[in-house]
């Protein structure tokens, strides 16, 4: 697949530019921890990201490359508020906890949807689940911040969960929000990028 047409670097670039050393970034689909990899490098020791994902595999492949990397990881129970504290902290919850954890302004949040790469394609996000995660992240957005939602509409209850999400974006008002829509025009049913910032 070409570079241009390849969503998650966009994804990451996107989130890149508001990010700053010492800030709180979120990545509500860890999978195999390559978005939180890339959102504690930019964050830097005295920053602080939380990664959520209800499969242990995840967990675990997450874990792993954030050590290789040098990077302290800390496991946080989903049933307790996380406090600001710098340092990478691994939720094995669904993404729907987000708004339960955490309670202080997030910079950045990323999520991809779908289910985990080389991991049971059964184990997806679904649709109730995920409106509910990017529902409560919008409110914990900061001025300034953004959150990105790659979709993946090809699996089974993707279009549907993709459509939710899209909708939820395109409704925010235009004074408070700006919102990109990227996607392939001439590839059908490509995953696509959402990205929504708060002006205000």
């Amino acid at each position: 697949m070409s570079s241009l047409t390849r969503i998650v670097p966009w994804s990451q670039q996107l989130i890149g530019e508001v990010l700053r050393p010492g800030v709180l970034a979120v990545d509500l689909t860890a999978g195999t921890g390559r978005d939180t990899l890339a959102l504690a490098r930019a964050v830097g020791a005295e920053g602080q990201v939380v990664a959520f994902d209800v499969q242990s595999a995840a967990i675990e492949q997450t874990s792993a490359l954030l050590k290789s990397h040098g990077f302290a990881v800390h496991a946080w129970p989903a049933e307790q508020v996380l406090p600001v504290r710098a340092g990478v902290f691994l939720i094995q919850a669904c993404h729907s906890a987000v708004g339960r954890v955490l309670q202080s302004p997030a910079t950045a949040i990323m999520a991809n949807l779908g289910y985990l790469p080389g991991g049971d394609p059964l184990l997806i996000t679904r649709p109730a689940s995920t409106l509910q995660a990017v529902q409560a992240s919008l409110g914990l957005l900061a001025p300034g911040g953004r959150l990105a939602v790659t979709v993946y509409p090809a699996h089974p209850g993707g279009e549907e969960e993709g459509a939710l999400v899209n909708t939820l974006f395109s409704h925010l008002p235009s004074d408070r929000w700006q919102v990109l829509s990227l996607r392939a025009a001439n590839i059908s049913r490509a995953p696509y990028l959402l990205v929504a910032e708060r002006l205000i």
